[in-house]
């Protein structure tokens, strides 16, 4: 087992890595926290934002989430950790936006949501006067990530009485931060307010929100359009990014269809999401479709999961999980770059270039999935091999070239441990390296499960010795267990793969010629085998063991089952 599976699961830093902070997702009987992003800041520390459940002892369980976060050294050593809870609250965005201003002060933006839910224990803490407002609020942070000024709006919003079985953000009224970007010394960001679940009058009727805030705590604007029910207010939750700044104002991008369109640009419902163009004072512009190339606005397929990342070249790199109304199997990472110029003509926004990804069962791509340097895009996402199987399931780190080409893939993972990985986000650090935050859970008892943030050097994009002392691999084999079909996935060029039985004998040997290579099992017999990937010692930087004028780079063992 890899060492950094048992960091994982049981905390502490893992061997390996440039370093690794975890924690157990149950870190007492009164707190549960899971991080979702890591942000570097201009000192060098990690700080990590994050989410936690708190239990009073009232046996209500661990409800309703708060705001959280955490302080790293550069080195990965928690220098502080905290929450912030609020008596007759919720932390509606789960997790703070961390900003830096000019001056090196660190801020948080958070939202809070009134919890009128008696299933709640937080319920019983609201007294006989329950708050009515919800909080848009900008935090001003000390270096223990204690509060020293805050800057709070109120905005009224619906609330449902008695008990309910929804969770708070759609028992009551709520606003949700959904994007926050830093813009000449401002923060410029989106919230959705969202009305009761339970309230039939107003039932259906969102309000999406456009708002401008200085590091003074000053709302320097605060744009809403009223906007038909999304259908899942559950994706603004948590931490993404849908909203790009361009030259002419800003880009924003929904994966639900139903902006209102403007009257220049009068559009059906029937595809996977809206791009909304707002000018330098958040007015609402004109508003084109979201639409995956095969879907052709028919409405088969849905977005889900969108964040946005700028590129170098006046277009923007769109990461979704993509899937489909009639096939509850086709489930896949994608990753576009849109030609979203303000000054294009056409109704759906055109697509440049795609990638896809995926086994098609359940696969995920993370809530922040894309970074850029330079010409080159990282593109993060995990393969589950179905939902809670027992297969294995990587993470996988993909850099690539300016047409999508891919340069190099790592996978972060472990072998027959049954953990189940799920990334959350990938943020390239100022020397080049890659914070990654994941999320774990042990499939045989998934009440244990933590999260973590990993920092990897830029080196293991570049050596398979590097990637290797890093804890990672450059290739991996899937399903495992498996049946009929063995697929030995990596980036290396020049590769080939050989399988083995257990008494030494080879079975296969053949050519890597793609991302994925679907080997044919079907007339093996059940048992165990051992497979092996070899480079070009061209490729390869260093090596312990050859075969030729190969390498040896990867190996490993794959279950064959009935």
């Amino acid at each position: 087992m890899m060492a950094a599976a048992i960091a994982m699961l049981f905390g502490g830093k893992a061997f390996g890595q440039e370093w690794e902070y975890a924690i157990p997702y149950q870190m007492s009987d009164s707190v549960m926290i899971r991080q979702y992003c890591a942000y570097e800041i201009s000192d060098g520390r990690i700080i990590v934002s994050a989410s936690f459940l708190y239990n009073d002892g009232t046996n209500k369980g661990f409800y309703p989430p708060h705001n959280a976060l955490i302080a790293l050294s550069p080195n990965g050593d928690e220098l502080a950790k905290t929450g912030y809870f609020r008596p007759g609250y919720w932390g509606s965005s789960y997790n703070p936006y961390v900003f830096e201003n000019e001056n090196g002060e660190v801020f948080a933006l958070m939202s809070y949501s009134p919890d009128h839910n008696q299933d709640y224990f937080n319920y019983f803490l609201n007294y006989d006067n329950p708050p009515t407002d919800a909080i848009l609020g900008l935090y001003k942070l000390n270096d223990n990530l204690e509060i020293v000024d805050s800057f709070e709006y109120s905005f009224p919003v619906d609330i449902a009485d008695g008990q309910s079985n929804y969770s708070p953000c759609e028992a009551s009224g709520s606003i949700h931060i959904h994007s926050a970007i830093l813009d000449e010394g401002n923060i410029v960001g989106a919230y959705t307010k969202n009305v009761s679940k339970d309230n039939d009058s107003v039932h259906g009727q969102d309000s999406l929100f456009f708002f401008r805030m200085s590091f003074e705590g000053e709302l320097l604007a605060n744009v809403g359009y009223e906007i038909p029910y999304s259908g899942q207010p559950w994706q603004m939750l948590f931490w993404r990014e849908q909203l790009v700044k361009t030259d002419s104002g800003y880009i924003y991008y929904a994966n639900w269809n139903n902006i209102p369109p403007s009257p220049e640009n009068v559009m059906t419902r029937d595809y996977a999401g809206t791009v909304a163009y707002l000018d330098n004072d958040l007015n609402l512009v004109w508003t084109r479709a979201l639409v995956h190339p095969g879907g052709n606005g028919n409405g088969q397929f849905l977005f889900d999961d969108i964040s946005v990342m700028r590129s170098n070249h006046n277009t923007t790199y769109l990461s979704t999980r993509t899937s489909r109304y009639y096939d509850p199997n086709y489930d896949d990472c994608f990753l576009y770059e849109m030609d979203d110029d303000i000054e294009g003509t056409q109704n759906i926004v055109p697509v440049i270039r795609e990638i896809v990804r995926g086994v098609a069962d359940f696969d995920y791509v993370a809530p922040r999935a894309v970074d850029v340097d330079g010409d080159n895009v990282y593109f993060c996402y995990s393969l589950k091999m179905g939902f809670v199987t027992p297969n294995d399931s990587w993470v996988v780190i993909e850099k690539l070239d300016r047409n999508f080409n891919t340069i190099t893939e790592v996978y972060y993972g472990t072998d027959s441990d049954r953990i189940w990985h799920c990334a959350e986000s990938i943020i390239l650090t100022n020397d080049g390296g890659v914070l990654l935050t994941v999320d774990s859970k042990k499939l045989d008892e998934l009440s244990q499960r933590s999260s973590a943030v990993v920092r990897f050097p830029a080196e293991v994009f570049l050596s398979i010795d590097e990637a290797h002392d890093n804890g990672l691999k450059v290739a991996i084999a899937y399903p495992n267990p498996g049946k009929d079909v063995l697929n030995i996935r990596t980036g290396l060029k020049d590769a080939r793969v050989e399988v083995h039985d257990m008494s030494g004998r080879l079975v296969h040997s053949q050519a890597l010629t793609g991302n994925v290579t679907a080997i044919e099992a079907g007339g093996w017999a059940e048992g165990v085998y051992v497979w092996k990937v070899y480079a070009s010692n061209s490729s390869v930087s260093t090596g312990s063991t050859t075969a030729g004028s190969t390498t040896l780079v990867e190996t490993g063992k794959w279950i064959k089952s009935k």
